[in-house]
C-alpha cells in the first residue's frame, strides 16, 4: 500500500522516492524528509488563495442583503404563525377548546373554547401582520401571547429540555424581532 501525500511530488522526486522505497531506505530513521517544513508549496498556495478571497469580503456582501433577508425572516415567522393557528381558528369549538387549554396553567378552567378562539385569532392576525409589516410591532405582541402561553404550558406539563427548547425559541424570535423592526421592505414603509 502507497501512503498518499499533499505534497506536490516532481516526477523526479516520484521515482526517486519509489527506488528508495523499493530499496528499503524510505523508512529508515536517519533519512531527512525530501521537502522541507518551510517549502510546502500547497500550503502557501491555499494560503495565498484565502488572502486574496477573505471572509470579511464574503460578509460585505452579504451585508448588501440585509432588508431581503429581514424580509424573508418576517414572511417565514408569520407564516408559521398562519399556519399553526388558521386550522385551529377553521376547526370550530372542540379544537379551540384543545388549544385553549393552556390556559389551564394559569387556573383558568372555565370557556377554555374562548381561549382558544381568541389564542388562535390573536395567532392569524399577527401572522398577516408580520408578513405584510403593517403594524408590526401589534402583530408580533399579538402572535407572542399565545407564543408565550404555549411556551409556559409546555414547560409545566412535559419533562426534560427537549421539548420546552422550541417554544422558548420561537418566544426569544418574537422579541427579538420586536427590537429590530420590519425594515425597508414592509406595508408601513410605502
Amino acid at each position: 500500500m502507497h501512503a498518499f501525500t499533499a505534497y506536490p511530488v516532481s516526477q523526479k522526486a516520484f521515482a526517486a522516492s519509489c527506488r528508495e522505497l523499493q530499496a528499503g531506505s524510505l523508512c529508515s530513521p536517519q533519512r531527512e524528509p525530501d521537502f522541507p517544513k518551510d517549502d510546502n508549496v500547497f500550503h502557501r498556495e491555499l494560503i495565498s488563495r484565502l488572502d486574496s478571497f477573505s471572509i470579511p469580503l464574503v460578509l460585505k456582501f452579504l451585508g448588501k442583503y440585509r432588508e431581503a433577508g429581514l424580509l424573508l425572516l418576517r414572511a417565514s415567522v408569520g407564516l408559521i404563525f398562519i399556519l399553526i393557528c388558521g386550522p385551529v381558528l377553521l376547526s370550530g369549538e372542540h379544537r379551540w377548546a384543545q388549544f385553549g387549554s393552556a390556559m389551564r396553567v394559569f387556573n383558568f378552567h372555565s370557556h377554555l373554547d374562548w381561549w382558544g378562539f381568541l389564542g388562535a385569532l390573536a395567532g392569524c392576525v399577527g401572522g398577516i401582520f408580520m408578513m405584510l409589516g403593517f403594524a408590526f410591532r401589534i402583530g408580533l405582541l399579538l402572535g407572542f401571547l399565545p407564543a408565550l402561553v404555549h411556551a409556559i404550558a409546555v414547560s409545566h406539563h412535559e419533562n426534560g429540555l427537549y421539548p420546552v427548547i422550541i417554544p422558548i425559541e420561537a418566544v426569544i424570535v418574537l422579541v427579538c424581532l420586536s427590537f429590530i423592526g420590519p425594515g425597508k421592505y414592509s406595508v408601513d414603509k410605502g
